[in-house]
């Protein structure tokens, strides 16, 4: 089922995440600072304290110490697709038996081909796995968990830490829901004794809380950035609410793959909602054929119930934790919503809800292998020029970049960090968004003459729109004007005929290929 997205992972040679040449350039970063740091060392410095994102950046660092960094980078991109699809499988034959079941390793499939693997997120795509393998790992012996089975759980709580806070979190709150709502051995003191080890389990999750809460300091307060209310007051807000929360969706929903046509019409080719129905028809499938009474049906109930509290938990909850804790956290919760409607998904079925079901369930995933292809073709032709500017850019340079045009119509944009792969190949780039949060290990030296990459990132995310051009052309104006002397090459992508008059001022173009263009400054150093 992932055979379609792993072709063009492997065939397409710019297939690139958003965050995925960022997170190799400061693989690459943390590898060159065990060897002490001769290409940047005197940029960078690497704090090793116990970050919760340090699953990622291991894994990529060893491989980028093993093979080359564009197969590195696919290798992280093929691992993260892979892990979280065979680790929701694993979840689903854990609690269902071995019965296997088409439409349910077709979710699984969606599950792994979702909107944070594409956006990039490693660390929290290893915690996804976890999440599946610890619940399935408490699951089997929830009611008699012995002192090994703890220990395991344990260890797997505190993996989960250091790869992704918010999934750990989710852990957390799952195995609490389900120690409290699945069926289990009768009588109280079965129930508190399962509690009780569950707890015992959690401890070392108290040390590793201390420690995150002095490190969060360093972001500043945790203020949860909350949904409008206005959301929740019309069929269009809904609308919009239900769509950004969405774990799946790559592209618009009303954008027709493989061209640039938008529609209402075209929500016929949106995966989500082939995923949603189908599951909808599978669960009601499996709850009628088990009965309402069968220790099977509870336990079915409870994985859909768990389900249940994580959409709401996205759709009502918060989608931040303040602006220097990370974002996205919607889209997280409901993809953990959807791995826990997988084993509530009931074996094959022969009733028409069974049979529709699971055919809706293959054509979004069909749809979304599409997607896949769709948006990977789109990187070759914007990501991977950008990328492919490495060679005139040449290497020990100071870079930042100017993206003068961000227009897609996917939700994960490839050209937003493309150019760290410059970095890759040995230069300074100042538009490493890592270096400026704690929950990185990467950062800036102090007293750096530099351009903030803060401020380059917003400057391209505010794009063509009429109304913030004035306020785009001045915010680039003062970057110029206070960092021109920390720039060895300005990479611009497409034109803007205000941003280029602002540019000209102190860089001249030297190069273009296509929508690329290089400048150098105008003096020499």
């Amino acid at each position: 089922m992932l055979a379609p997205a792993l072709a063009a992972i492997w065939t397409i040679p710019w297939f690139v995440t958003q965050d995925g040449l960022a997170h190799l350039y400061n693989a690459t970063i943390l590898v060159d600072s065990l060897r002490g740091g001769p290409v940047f060392g005197d940029s960078y410095e690497v704090r090793w304290d116990p970050l919760p994102n340090w699953g990622g950046h291991l894994t990529l660092m060893a491989l980028v110490a093993a093979f080359p960094p564009r197969a590195a980078d696919k290798l992280m991109t093929t691992i993260t697709l892979t892990g979280v699809a065979l680790a929701v499988v694993w979840l689903r034959r854990r609690v269902a038996g071995d019965r296997p079941s088409l439409a349910a390793d077709a979710a699984a499939a969606l599950s792994g081909m979702s909107f944070s693997w594409l956006m990039g997120f490693a660390s929290f795509q290893l915690g996804a796995c976890l999440f599946a393998i610890t619940l399935g790992v408490w699951w089997r012996d929830r009611d008699a968990l012995r002192a090994g089975r703890m220990a395991a759980l344990a260890a797997l709580l505190a993996a989960g830490y250091f790869c992704h806070l918010v999934s750990l979190g989710l852990t957390v709150l799952s195995l609490g829901f389900l120690a409290l709502f699945a069926p289990g051995a009768s009588g109280p003191r079965s129930w508190r004794d399962r509690v009780l080890r569950l707890g015992v389990c959690l401890a070392p999750l108290a040390v590793l809380g201390v420690v995150y809460i002095g490190l969060s300091r360093q972001g500043g307060a945790m203020i949860p950035r909350m949904p409008r209310v206005e959301e929740f007051l019309s069929f269009g807000g809904w609308f919009r609410r239900l769509g950004w929360v969405d774990p799946v969706s790559l592209g618009i929903k009303t954008a027709l793959p493989f061209t640039d046509r938008t529609g209402a019409a075209f929500l016929a080719f949106s995966p989500i909602l082939w995923a949603v129905g189908g599951a909808a028809l599978l669960v009601a499938g499996g709850l009628l054929a088990s009965g309402g009474r069968t220790r099977e049906s509870g336990e079915r109930r409870a994985w859909l119930g768990l389900s249940a509290v994580l959409w709401l938990a996205a759709i009502f909850g918060p989608e931040s934790l303040g602006p220097g804790h990370g974002d996205y956290l919607s889209q997280r919760i409901s993809l953990l919503g959807l791995v826990a409607a997988v084993p509530a998904i009931g074996p094959p079925s022969r009733s028409w809800l069974g049979r529709a079901g699971a055919a809706a369930m293959l054509v979004a995933l069909a749809l979304q292998s599409a997607s896949v292809w769709d948006y990977g073709l789109f990187s070759e032709r914007t990501a991977g020029r950008i990328a492919g500017a490495a060679p005139r850019v040449g290497s020990g340079r100071r870079v930042a970049t100017l993206l003068a045009d961000l227009t897609t119509r996917f939700r994960v944009n490839p050209m937003l960090h493309a150019d760290c792969w410059l970095g890759v190949s040995g230069n300074i780039v100042w538009t490493n968004y890592e270096a400026r949060h704690y929950y990185f290990p990467v950062h800036f030296r102090e007293g750096l003459d530099r351009p903030d990459s803060w401020d380059l990132q917003e400057i391209a995310l505010l794009g063509t729109d009429p109304r913030t051009a004035e306020r785009r052309r001045l915010w680039w104006e003062r970057v110029l004007d206070e960092h021109h002397d920390a720039i060895d090459v300005l990479l611009v992508w497409k034109e803007a005929p205000d941003l280029d008059a602002v540019t000209a001022r102190w860089f001249a173009p030297v190069e273009r290929e296509g929508d690329v263009r290089i400048f150098r400054p105008r003096d020499p150093r």
